[in-house]
């Protein structure tokens, strides 16, 4: 082999041996840490435990949340509305992510990012998207987000309306406390988030775990 191209190997082995002591050691410190989704409120961008679905009408295949699924394990297929029992492919465990917990070290949560925090109410785990920042009014009008009085679109196309039943007032809003964000599920409809917390809409910047990897 020439000496060029054995150089080069040596220094890829050496590159590999690397990063794979560093990925070692970010797990054996818990600065990344594994975690599986376990509901439907960020669908479609994560998914929890899930059956899978096909239509017998329209021949669509399409998946639903465990956690919204009745006792009799039928669905509507959302192309052409035909309730659809079980493909028989039986049940999809939900996404596994891995969290990098030193994202927030030194830089505060992005708008839009996707975060993982202990919850306000329960302190479980949760994965959700972030909406609003330190300091800022959040209220909703006309199908419309709004930040300190201004309509914001999300960037992947998703209305976020206050629902029957939320806590925040629609109009009025809330306003963050320079520690607090305030998060949304990408799956608007049925998310228990910011919008609906008896304990309050903020997330507190210390519930923040860090961010999932690879995740927009």
């Amino acid at each position: 082999m020439p000496k060029s191209s054995l150089h080069a190997a040596c220094r890829f082995a050496v590159g590999v041996g690397v990063v794979a002591i560093v990925a070692h050691t970010w797990f054996v410190m818990g600065l990344v840490v594994p975690v599986s989704v376990a509901g439907s409120s960020m669908a479609p961008t994560l998914s929890g435990p899930r059956r899978l679905f096909r239509c017998d009408a329209c021949q669509q295949e399409f998946a639903v949340g465990l956690d919204q699924l009745d006792g009799d394990a039928v669905a509507a297929c959302p192309r052409c509305g035909a309730w659809s029992r079980p493909s028989g492919a039986g049940v999809l465990c939900g996404d596994r992510l891995l969290v990098d917990r030193t994202a927030y070290t030194f830089r505060g949560p992005r708008r839009w990012e996707v975060v993982v925090f202990r919850s306000p109410s329960d302190g479980e785990l949760c994965v959700k998207r972030v909406a609003g920042l330190p300091g800022e009014t959040v209220s909703f009008a006309k199908g419309e987000l709004r930040i300190n009085g201004e309509p914001i679109a999300s960037p992947h196309d998703i209305t976020y309306e206050v629902r029957a039943g939320d806590r925040i007032n629609s109009q009025d809003g809330c306003h963050l406390n320079r520690h607090e964000y305030f998060v949304l599920g990408d799956n608007a409809v049925i998310s228990d988030d910011s919008r609906s917390w008896p304990s309050g809409p903020g997330v507190d910047a210390k519930l923040l775990v860090g961010r999932p990897l690879g995740v927009r």
